[in-house]
């Protein structure tokens, strides 16, 4: 009867603490929470132990590169509604809080700084992936960590380029970043979709390889002539002086100008050079098209990817065009910004085009063994 009365109360002691436990628990620790932390255990351990398959690791790298596409609209939604030093400092808004919504422009350059830790959530599952990819290859991480170590030093520069009330040249090596880590992105895309055996052999022959080096190559210099059309122009980021008056000192800078000062002749001679730049690049565009015409093989490994180039490139003329012409309206500056970044992705993809991966006759036999054995036991199952 002693130890039956012992246990019993043991077991009263054990239920009360547990009862106690429950009680003192967080409220968001119900059932609903437990269970969704279990399935995220779940998941995770299931990667761990059997990796990313080539198909979910290219969803992946599809939201990495929407997502990075992405911040560099809404950071140029930030320049464009003068909205550069709505915070003056970094990582704080300012000097007093670390978030402060308490006008527009202070709000605009937040939610962009927090857009910013979802792109950066993008990126680091995007060079997990690359890791836990099966099979692993190092191409994939590579790029994966490129895009990993560049997103943090976007955070920097544009750090940098608050403490310098928006040096016009610091904006744009901003710019010029982004479109760094776009490329890198689109080519993690288009590399998840190749083989993963076998040694990177060139897809079309030496003259239209130099021809789609010589057009990348006036891309990023078209682009890059863009960049300093809008540092000269009215969107230069900010209006507001040190002082809180408009067009005082502290307000941001220009290629050519002092603050608020628009260089009229210096924004049309830069245009100028942007127009000439890109009539030469649509010209060494053609001329590829023509080298390809007796090409069959070479036409069809670049059909796509310069289809969508011609068209990108097209379109960003018509739009360039028009908001010259219209004053340079927030709206059709905020689409050119878009097709520009939509035109480095098109050349980055382009570029990748030009090689493949070329899968020995003993590796593609071995494959083909493994993809007859799988249906013979999905057939007999």
């Amino acid at each position: 009867m002693g130890k039956s009365s012992k246990l019993v109360s043991t077991q009263r002691t054990v239920v009360t603490s547990v009862a106690r436990h429950r009680t003192l628990a967080p409220r968001w620790l119900d059932a609903r929470s437990l269970s969704d932390m279990s399935r995220v255990q779940a998941s995770w351990r299931r990667v761990r132990e059997e990796g990313f398959t080539p198909k979910g690791f290219r969803s992946i790298c599809v939201a990495a590169l929407v997502l990075l596409g992405a911040i560099v609209v809404t950071g140029g939604l930030v320049r464009l509604t003068g909205s550069g030093l709505g915070c003056t400092d970094w990582p704080n808004c300012n000097n007093t809080k670390i978030i402060d919504v308490s006008n527009k422009h202070a709000a605009i350059e937040q939610i962009n700084r927090l857009f910013t830790f979802l792109v950066s959530l993008g990126v680091a599952l995007a060079a997990l992936a690359a890791w836990f990819r099966r099979p692993r290859r190092r191409d994939l991480l590579v790029l994966g960590i490129i895009m990993l170590v560049g997103v943090p030093a976007q955070g920097l520069v544009g750090a940098v380029v608050v403490w310098s009330e928006l040096n016009p040249a610091l904006v744009q090596l901003h710019f010029v970043l982004s479109m760094v880590l776009v490329w890198a992105a689109v080519t993690m895309l288009v590399r998840s979709r190749e083989p993963d055996n076998g040694g990177r052999v060139a897809a079309v022959v030496p003259r239209i390889r130099r021809r789609v080096r010589l057009l990348a190559g006036w891309t990023a210099l078209a682009v890059l002539a863009g960049t300093v059309v809008t540092g000269t122009g009215p969107h230069a980021g900010d209006s507001i002086g040190d002082d809180g008056a408009v067009c005082s000192a502290g307000a941001a800078k220009r290629f050519f100008g002092k603050e608020c000062q628009i260089n009229g002749d210096a924004l049309f001679r830069v245009t100028q050079v942007h127009g000439v730049i890109v009539w030469i690049t649509v010209a060494i565009a053609f001329t590829l098209m023509w080298h390809l015409r007796r090409l069959r093989h070479d036409r069809e490994v670049l059909d796509a990817p310069l289809t969508a180039w011609l068209l990108t490139a097209i379109v960003q003329g018509a739009i360039g065009y028009m908001q010259y012409s219209n004053g340079l309206p927030v709206g059709l500056v905020a689409l050119h910004l878009a097709g520009a970044t939509v035109l480095v992705g098109c050349t980055a993809w382009l570029w990748c085009s030009t090689t493949k991966v070329s899968v020995s006759v003993a590796e593609a036999l071995d494959e083909l063994g493994e993809l007859v054995d799988q249906r013979r036991e999905e057939a007999s199952d």
